[in-house]
């Protein structure tokens, strides 16, 4: 039996593609939901859009502190493991979940341990993501890269090149099924914007600066901004809620909507990853407000630029003038929607 873990919204859009190969080939798997995200908006929503099963259980352990929230995961889990006796655990990402699960995996007998996006470093160890990739990576038996960057991190790490394996990016194989399901002509202009990283939220003249700039771009084109809760509830308790008077909020979208919002974008202002490299493949400009990023590809590719706080307006205005982007030839294996296949024979192999 292998468990599929997850706990956020990120995780379960990676997991959606490889449980739709599990279940075209028949694999017998269980989804295990740690409850990292609860909200509807956050979580379910993704079930119910891509078909998924529902989860074997769901360890519901909320929100909290890195170290708490971390304890509550392993001390479930384990639980769990001890109980049902899973042949692998495959974890995916960069989150607490992941961390949490991959300890205990790795420490119980029998139990193969593999990690979905393994490799990618932004080389920031202030970020919470950074520490989680690093300790999941040294601890996995399987270490499935998006790209050839993330494979020659592992190995600098001393990871065992049989270890290694590239199968691109799972991340890609549900826009492309998702694609297939939105509406292709949208003709509204807009900015698209997302902001949830600490360094952005927990930092109140960081957030307040971004906010600012926001309100200046909303002079002269909308702008849609689905506010993750947790966002949302810095803003208001720092009473910043006046500066997005101008700005057109939502709510967290579901994955459908969220695509479709990304695809008529004139540009993408966020500080996620993932939607780095979604951006890229829908030709939308993206740009970042971080330092670095863990697919630097994508700055050398052109269609991505990392941002200080203090260059947004010029450098969103810049991507809007530039318009549309597109990848080179080079990275059409490992953007072909095919990632989870791949997942899926060295699984069979093992």
């Amino acid at each position: 039996m292998i468990y599929l873990v997850g706990g956020t919204r990120p995780n379960f859009i990676k997991i959606a593609p490889i449980s739709r190969v599990f279940e075209k080939r028949n694999i017998s798997y269980d989804i295990i939901h740690t409850g990292q995200h609860y909200d509807y908006n956050m979580d379910k929503i993704f079930f119910d859009e891509f078909g998924l099963k529902e989860p074997l259980v769901h360890l519901e352990v909320g929100s909290g502190p890195h170290g708490e929230q971390t304890a509550k995961i392993m001390e479930r889990f384990e639980r769990l493991c001890f109980d049902e006796r899973p042949d692998m655990v495959i974890c995916v990402g960069d989150v607490n979940s992941t961390m949490g699960v991959a300890l205990v995996a790795a420490k119980l007998p029998r139990v193969t341990l593999s990690h979905v996006e393994a490799g990618g470093r932004s080389f920031d160890r202030t970020m919470p993501e950074e520490i989680n990739r690093i300790v999941t990576d040294s601890i996995s038996d399987i270490l499935f890269a998006i790209d050839p960057a993330h494979v020659t991190n592992l190995l600098y790490e001393g990871v065992d090149q049989y270890k290694v394996h590239l199968v691109g990016d799972t991340i890609i194989d549900n826009l492309i099924y998702t694609l297939s399901k939105i509406p292709k002509d949208i003709n509204d202009k807009y900015i698209l914007a997302t902001i949830h990283r600490q360094s952005n939220t927990d930092n109140i003249d960081n957030l307040k600066n971004i906010l600012k700039s926001l309100r200046e771009l909303s002079k002269t084109i909308n702008i849609k901004f689905p506010i993750h809760p947790r966002t949302l509830n810095i803003i208001k308790s720092n009473e910043l809620d006046y500066l997005l008077r101008k700005i057109d909020v939502l709510e967290p979208l579901g994955y459908f909507d969220f695509v479709k919002t990304m695809k008529g974008a004139s540009t993408i202002l966020t500080d996620s990853g993932g939607i780095t490299i979604e951006a890229a493949v829908l030709g939308v400009p993206c740009v970042v407000v971080r330092d670095t990023l863990e697919r630097m590809f994508l700055i050398d590719e052109g269609t991505t630029v990392l941002s200080d706080i203090s260059e947004i307006i010029n450098n969103v205005t810049s991507a809007i003038e530039k318009g549309s982007v597109k990848l080179s030839r080079k990275w059409e294996r490992l953007l072909d929607g095919k990632a989870s296949e791949r997942i899926a024979n060295i699984i069979g192999g093992v």
